[in-house]
């Protein structure tokens, strides 16, 4: 059959990917096509299509060697050591060896209250907007992504995990490292800092170890169940997992949605006057925008037929979440922006037993993080025209480099509206 080479890492696309979207919905459920860096591959495009893949365990598998296949991806044997080590978590397992991950992460994850946390999440986002709305005072604008965005995130995780503040900004920089990678030089860089990133968490754990203390470091150190642990692996690649995980993805959530307001200057006022559509406002960026893209390949574990098409075992196939949660069978009008829009199950926090562990977490912040913003910048702009913002050319990811921001309130009145802002719920 024929293969398809879609266009997905020209700033053209990441601008406006609506009509690449569409013509491969167009071309059916379940199709070849050509990726970056991956190569061949099926892809899902429908909603009823992708979910199916992401339910389906027996016959689409994480874990490469249950398909038959030594290797995660062509070029992953030519990966350092470290970098393959790091990466071994609980997402590229498989039935009983995830289940018994998930459970034990799960344990300790669900001690740490995020409702609970909300207060603090409230107060760590206060003082990254207070520290943007100086900068924008004196510089007359504020990158949202270095100022904001990023730190704060970061932030929230590192104290979820129980990690001593005044380390952040060595996360920032290790975190820094992982999204900016543009050549050999850069992925150089970003291996001698995982050594160091290593060692850190080997001080962590020890220090969990002699003295427990808040936090989920903590927890994932001491949690045991029916006299099962984490492995010293299992708990670095663990860690890693969480700490990254925990925050990049947050970092493209905040800035999308702010940017999708400013391309909808209607729906920003819609949430500027009526603030019970913060929870379905971050929905409707999680489906309308689509930060990331295409799901990590699974594969094939059995030959199979999948939506018509004959798939072969130790074949990859990836979901296209952008395409799914724009599929018109699904959605009412998917081309619209609406944050009024009810029901609205998308896929981006994916679904089945690899769903994202951390979503109440990003949902959290992201809604604390609108509520925040338009209420202390109801009339913020963006210094660049729009269609001049530099995009991020990684595939799979949905991105911005920056985006300058001018904040319209000044810095007196933002520290008097702030003190005077009521939280919302979080949902």
């Amino acid at each position: 059959m024929q293969t398809l080479k879609p266009d997905l890492t020209s700033v053209g696309y990441k601008r406006n990917p609506f009509p690449v979207w569409g013509e491969l919905l167009q071309s059916g459920p379940c199709l070849k096509v050509k990726l970056p860096f991956i190569g061949k591959v099926w892809a899902t495009t429908t909603f009823e299509a992708t979910s199916q893949l992401l339910r389906d365990e027996d016959r689409f598998v994480r874990n490469p060697k249950n398909a038959g296949r030594k290797y995660m991806l062509p070029f992953q044997w030519l990966l350092p050591h470290r970098i393959n080590r790091l990466t071994n978590n609980m997402l590229g397992h498989d039935h009983a060896q995830h289940r018994r991950l998930r459970k034990l992460v799960e344990h300790a994850f669900l001690q740490q209250s995020i409702d609970e946390m909300q207060p603090r999440i409230e107060e760590i986002c206060d003082h990254f907007l207070n520290q943007s709305a100086s900068l924008a005072a004196q510089h007359g604008s504020v990158d949202l992504i270095a100022n904001f965005s990023r730190p704060f995130p970061l932030a929230v995780i590192s104290e979820l995990l129980g990690l001593p503040e005044e380390d952040r900004p060595r996360f920032l920089k290790w975190g820094e490292g992982f999204s900016k990678i543009r050549s050999i030089f850069d992925f150089g860089r970003l291996l001698l800092g995982l050594r160091g990133l290593e060692k850190y968490f080997e001080e962590q754990f020890e220090a969990c170890r002699k003295q427990p203390r808040p936090g989920l470091l903590s927890a994932l150190v001491q949690v045991e169940l029916e006299g099962d642990k984490l492995s010293y692996e299992e708990l670095m690649s663990t860690a890693f997992l969480l700490l990254f995980a925990g925050h990049e993805t947050t970092i493209h959530l905040i800035t999308c949605a702010v940017y999708s307001f400013l391309t909808h200057p209607d729906e920003m006022q819609k949430l500027v006057n009526n603030r019970s559509l913060v929870a379905p406002a971050v929905e409707e960026v999680l489906r309308y925008f689509s930060p990331i893209e295409f799901t990590k390949p699974r594969y094939v574990a059995e030959d199979t037929s999948f939506f018509g098409q004959d798939l072969k075992r130790g074949e990859y196939i990836v979901g296209l979440i952008g395409t799914a949660n724009h599929d018109p069978a699904k959605y009412v009008q998917p081309e619209l922006f609406d944050i009024s829009r009810t029901p609205n199950p998308h896929l981006s926090f994916g679904t089945g037993v690899h769903i994202c562990l951390g979503l109440k977490l990003a949902r959290a912040e992201t809604q604390i993080a609108l509520e925040r913003i338009f209420t202390r910048f109801p009339n913020l702009q963006c210094q660049t025209p729009l269609e001049n913002l530099i995009w991020i050319g990684r595939p799979g990811v949905r991105a911005l480099h920056s985006l300058p921001l001018v904040l319209t309130t000044d810095l007196g009145e933002v520290s008097d509206r702030a003190s005077r802002i009521t939280p919302w719920s979080v949902g």
